[in-house]
């Protein structure tokens, strides 16, 4: 844990998430998994709690937490409403009553309310499909990565000859 705790609180650089990605160490697969997880959780509906959620589940399934940490800020502001209002219109789809679908400009905290089931039914399924695409994306770039990586060492090791 306590390892754990020291890498967290190193910066958070640009140098260090590409660190993260190109870990020769850790698969694709598990680099994937832990994106999909972080991108999930970060969509669902649990403010404040998202972090913690995907460092639990993380845990559990022992993948890397700084990438779900990092695919947990999905939920930043400005992206934040487009991905509530999918959610609005395929919850509105998936309920069947296609009435209900609320325009961009009825949104508010007060329309919360009322909205909030659709919301609920339609953020799951955007939440799966958004993070299966982050892990798809993470999955292929660390093959490509890890690919050109042992190409070109192998170019320097053969100009060393």
């Amino acid at each position: 844990m306590r390892k754990y705790y020291r890498y967290t609180r190193r910066k958070i650089t640009k140098e260090n998430i590409k660190n993260l990605f190109l870990d020769k160490n850790e698969s694709s697969k598990n680099k994937a998994f832990a994106v999909f997880i972080g991108v999930f959780i970060g969509i669902l509906p649990i403010p404040g709690f998202q972090v913690l959620s995907a460092i639990a589940t993380t845990h559990f399934f022992k993948v890397n937490k700084p990438l779900a940490v990092v695919g947990t800020h999905i939920n930043f502001t400005p992206l934040y409403p487009i991905i509530v209002y999918i959610s609005l219109k395929i919850g509105a789809l998936i309920s069947g009553d296609i009435s209900a679908i609320p325009e961009l400009n009825e949104i508010s905290i007060n329309s919360a309310k009322t909205y909030f089931w659709l919301y609920i039914l339609g953020c799951i399924p955007v939440a799966f499909f958004t993070a299966f695409i982050f892990g798809a994306i993470t999955y292929f770039a660390s093959i490509y990565f890890r690919h050109s990586d042992n190409k070109n060492n192998k170019q320097v090791i053969s100009n060393d000859k």
